[in-house]
This record gives C-alpha cells, sequence and structure tokens, in this order.
C-alpha cells in the first residue's frame, strides 16, 4: 500500500488541514487505512502526526494521474514534483516553464467548472482558503477534490509533503527540503535581525491592515527572527487586523513593510503621501531612519515555495540598512 512509503525525512512535520474532500465517513476511512498499515504502524506514528495523516487521506489512494489546480502556488509544487496538470487558473503570474500552454480554466477565485469537467481530472487540488466555495460549485461534478493549506510558508512546506506523498514523489520532495533549508540557513545567518520590530501592512488611507505571522510575508519576516508587533499591539491570531495608530505608536516599529498590488515604487509614493496626513507616522522610528519599504509585487504577490528564498533574501537586504 502506497500509505506504507511515508520517509523518516517527514518526522517533524506537522501538516494543518482544516478541509475535506467530501468523502462520506473521512474519520472511519483514515482509520481503516492506519490499522491496515500492519507491522509498519508503530513506525509511521513515530513519524508522522494524526494531522499529517488527515491530510494525506484527503487525497485519492493512488497518485492522480489527471490534476486540474486552481492555484500558481500549487502548480509549482506539481511542477518540482515534475508532474505537469491538465488544468491551470487564469493569472497574471508566471507559471512554470512548460505550463504557459496547460489548459486554462478560469481565475483562481472564479474557475470554471464546466471547463474542468470537460479535462476528466482525477483529482483537482484548490487552496484551503477557497475550500468552501469551491466545494460548493465542484458538488455535483463527483470529480475528487483535495484543499492545501497555502497562506504562511509552513504551511507551504507541509503542503508540499502532503502532495509529495500522496503523488509517490516523496524523494523529489525531500530533496527540494534539503536544498531549500540550507538557502534558508545561509540567509539567516548572514545577519541578525532579532532586534528588529516589524510592521507589515496591506491596504491604503485608512483601511490599512496589519499583517500577522500567518500569512506569507508574515511567516517570512517570523522566520528570519524578526519581531511582528501585531504580537505586542493587538494579540489578535487573525491573519489581517485593523490597524490602531495609537497601538502603533505604542510598540514603535523600526521597519515597516508595506504589501500591496503593482509597482512597488508607486506603491511607497502613494503610501507616504497617504500618511502624511496623520502626524502620528512622523514620530516612529521607521519614518526617523527611513525604514519604510514596498515590497516587490513579484516577489511577494502570492504564496511561493519558488520564491521564497528570494523572498528572505530581499527581506534581510531591508532589514540591513
Amino acid at each position: 500500500m502506497r500509505r506504507r512509503l511515508y520517509s523518516a525525512v517527514f518526522l517533524s512535520s506537522v501538516l494543518m488541514l482544516s478541509a475535506c474532500n467530501g468523502q462520506a465517513k473521512e474519520g472511519d476511512h483514515t482509520t481503516t487505512k492506519v490499522e491496515t498499515a500492519g507491522s509498519d504502524t508503530t513506525k509511521n506514528e513515530a513519524v508522522m502526526t494524526k494531522k499529517v495523516k488527515n491530510l494525506v487521506n484527503t487525497f485519492p489512494q493512488q497518485p492522480a494521474k489527471k490534476i486540474v489546480t486552481t492555484s500558481v502556488t500549487i502548480a509549482e509544487m506539481l511542477d518540482i514534483l515534475h508532474i505537469t496538470p491538465v488544468g491551470l487558473p487564469t493569472t497574471a503570474h508566471t507559471l512554470p516553464t512548460g505550463f504557459e500552454t496547460v489548459e486554462k480554466i478560469g481565475t483562481a477565485v472564479e474557475p470554471d467548472i464546466e471547463r474542468i469537467v470537460s479535462l476528466s481530472p482525477d483529482l483537482v487540488i484548490g487552496p484551503d482558503s477557497i475550500h468552501t466555495s469551491l466545494n460548493k460549485k465542484m458538488a455535483n461534478t463527483k470529480i475528487p477534490a483535495a484543499y492545501l493549506p497555502t497562506d504562511s510558508y509552513n504551511d507551504l512546506k507541509e503542503s508540499f509533503k502532503a502532495l509529495a506523498i500522496a503523488q509517490g514523489q516523496e524523494q523529489l520532495a525531500t530533496t527540494y527540503l534539503e536544498k531549500l533549508e540550507k538557502q534558508e540557513q545561509k540567509i539567516i545567518a548572514s545577519h541578525d535581525v532579532s532586534m528588529k520590530k516589524v510592521m507589515i501592512i496591506f491596504g491604503s488611507g485608512e483601511s490599512f491592515m496589519l499583517m500577522n505571522t500567518t500569512t506569507y510575508v508574515g511567516s517570512l519576516v517570523e522566520k528570519l527572527g524578526a519581531t511582528n508587533i501585531v504580537a505586542q499591539a493587538t494579540k489578535s491570531k487573525e491573519a489581517y487586523v485593523p490597524m490602531n495608530m495609537e497601538d502603533v505608536v505604542a510598540t514603535n516599529p523600526d521597519s515597516i513593510l508595506l504589501v500591496s498590488h503593482g509597482d512597488a515604487e508607486v506603491a511607497l509614493k502613494q503610501f507616504k503621501t497617504e500618511v502624511k496626513k496623520n502626524g502620528a507616522w512622523n514620530t516612529l522610528s521607521a519614518f526617523k531612519t527611513d525604514q519604510v519599504a514596498a515590497l516587490d509585487y513579484k516577489v511577494f504577490g502570492y504564496s511561493s515555495i519558488v520564491k521564497a528564498p528570494q523572498g528572505l533574501a530581499a527581506l534581510q537586504e531591508i532589514f540591513m540598512k
């Protein structure tokens, strides 16, 4: 049974998934798979947590041969695993080489279900963030679906591992993640940013939101060792937290990162123009030392296990100034 092939490289992994693939009695289904592992059960228990098993068990028992994904993030993972999907979302982002000619199935948010069905996939994979909406649209198709969390950097790693297991490509994942780990450590060791207090904001004008450590950019900042002021300012666990200027002034970030769509320089100029309306901004250390940066949309525009090292390096460079 393919489920017996879980590799020990996944020992420290904790895979998160709140979604299922719509199969009945998922709990009973999971138990059966674990019990039938026979003598390998104890070993598997040591390697994988219950959450890992639950996530992998949302995939079909055998590797899918025809996959449609509604996510560029997941498309990149498939590419690393040498899997070419039969359907991809329409996107302005750059797709992996060779994927440009793959059939497009509409946007990630509003996929064309009829087009998906016409491709006769044996699996549709989407991000967990659109689980509910996509599940409703796919309900009458009877096509198996799996949903992977892709919000944070850890989510990406964990989902990548799960996808690799489900598709029987553990070794490719192991090799890639080992390389990724080396890149991470080299970047982290290049400069100590543990004393940095960082504010990550999204939006404009009166609608600024603070980005927590559970977001992609927030998780990269956390990976480098810097402190996200959300923890001090709000104690909120939400991914996006409404900004309260009094709390921001109290925490006094020494670096501000602006996440926006489009040209970073234009976004930064607009941001500085808008915040001039509130003199409180000028009291922040980040403004006094000109430690305000708009992040490159091409690098930070979506969560990406491929672009993560580039993102870490870019953030490290900002913090070193």
